[in-house]
C-alpha cells in the first residue's frame, strides 16, 4: 500500500469521531453526528441479498444518507435489478419518498454507491432495499426495510 494512501486513510479514521459545527449567516449553529449505519437482509432461496445505508444526522436538515452498499448472492443474470430508496414513515398515509438509487445490471458480489439524500429531521426515516434476480424462468425477488430512525 502506498504511503499517501495510508496517510489519507489515517486522516479519515482520525477525524471520523469529530463533531462538525456549522455557523450560518443568522448566527444559528447546526451540528453533524458521526456516521451511523442501517442494515438488513433477505433471501429468496437459495440466493441472499443484504444491504446497508450509511448516514449522519445534521440538526439543520435531518438524516443525510451518503452511501448505499449491497451484496447479491447466488447467480445473477445480466439484467438483475436493485433499487434502494429512502422514505419517511407517514403512519396511516402513503410514505414519502426522498430519493434513491437503482440499476438494472447488478452483478453477484458487493457494490457501493455514493449518494446524497436527506430525510427530514421531523420524520421517522427508513431505507427500502429490493432485488430481482435475472434468471431463466421466474425471476425471484426479495426486499427488506431498515428500522425507522
Amino acid at each position: 500500500m502506498r504511503l499517501s494512501t495510508i496517510l489519507r486513510h489515517a486522516a479519515i479514521v482520525g477525524t471520523a469521531g469529530l463533531t462538525l459545527s456549522i455557523v450560518g449567516a443568522g448566527g444559528a449553529s447546526a451540528s453533524a453526528s458521526a456516521d451511523k449505519t442501517l442494515s438488513g437482509s433477505c433471501s429468496s432461496d437459495p440466493k441472499g441479498f443484504s444491504g446497508s445505508a450509511r448516514y449522519y444526522y445534521n440538526s439543520a436538515g435531518g438524516d443525510v444518507f451518503t452511501k448505499f452498499t449491497y451484496t447479491i448472492g447466488g447467480r445473477a443474470g445480466s439484467k438483475t435489478d436493485v433499487a434502494i430508496d429512502v422514505y419517511s414513515d407517514k403512519n396511516n398515509a402513503v410514505d414519502k419518498w426522498h430519493g434513491g438509487w437503482g440499476t438494472d445490471s447488478a452483478k453477484v458480489g458487493t457494490k457501493s454507491k455514493t449518494v446524497h439524500i436527506i430525510g427530514p429531521a421531523k420524520d421517522k426515516v427508513y431505507v427500502k432495499f429490493w432485488v430481482r434476480w435475472d434468471l431463466p424462468g421466474l425471476d425471484p425477488t426479495c426486499s427488506f426495510q431498515t428500522k425507522r430512525i
